[in-house]
């Protein structure tokens, strides 16, 4: 492939990234902050905390299904 080509891919690729984390990032935030601003604080903290707690769930599941796997 030519330095040329690789270069205009790769700037394609960074702006059409840039561009989609940005949207990503804002419109979750508005969202957010309409959830905050309807159902208070307290249940967005509620939430980060379930996801948390399973995000923990989920990597303890996880170690122990592949840790039977290398015993068995």
């Amino acid at each position: 492939m030519h330095w040329w080509l690789f270069f205009l891919w790769n700037a394609a690729g960074g702006i059409v990234w840039a561009v989609a984390v940005g949207l990503v990032a804002f419109y979750a935030g508005q969202a957010a902050a309409a959830a905050i601003g309807r159902y208070g604080l307290i249940a967005g903290a509620a939430i980060v905390v379930l996801l948390v707690v399973g995000a923990f769930v989920f990597r303890f599941i996880r170690r122990r299904m592949l840790g039977a796997e290398s015993e068995a």
